[in-house]
Formats: C-alpha cells, structure tokens, sequence
C-alpha cells in the first residue's frame, strides 16, 4: 500500500526505503506536521495544506525515493 513519510529527515527515509517523502520546509525537527510559531488558526491551515500536499504526491508515480517540499 502507497504511504508518505512526512519528515524533517530524508535522509533516514530514503535510507529505509519510502518512496514518497514528504519535507516541510517550514517546520521543525520536533514538529513536521505543525509550525510552533504560528497561532493554532494559522497553524491549522499549514497543517491542511501539509496534509493536502501529501495526498498529491501519493499521486505522482515514482521510481525509487522521491523528496516532494511543501
């Protein structure tokens, strides 16, 4: 089944074999679905948008680890 690896380490993902990864780019290391910073309505919409931009990478065809940025 299809998953994605949402983390601030790619490294350690591709290393285990995901083939969707996942990177925020905004978050931090303790933190890859949320933003600490922003207020909670603020960080609700990043985290929607996290959550969305996920759900599109399972839909483009990979061969081997690929790292998508949100």
């Amino acid at each position: 089944m299809p998953a994605v690896v949402v983390t601030c380490l790619q490294d350690v993902a591709v290393q285990v074999g995901a083939n969707h990864i996942l990177r925020p780019h905004r978050s931090t290391f303790h933190s890859p679905f949320g933003v600490p910073d922003f207020d909670p309505d603020r960080e609700r919409v990043w985290r929607r948008g996290a959550v969305e931009a996920a759900l599109q990478s399972l839909q483009q065809p990979v061969d081997g680890p690929q790292v998508f940025e949100y």
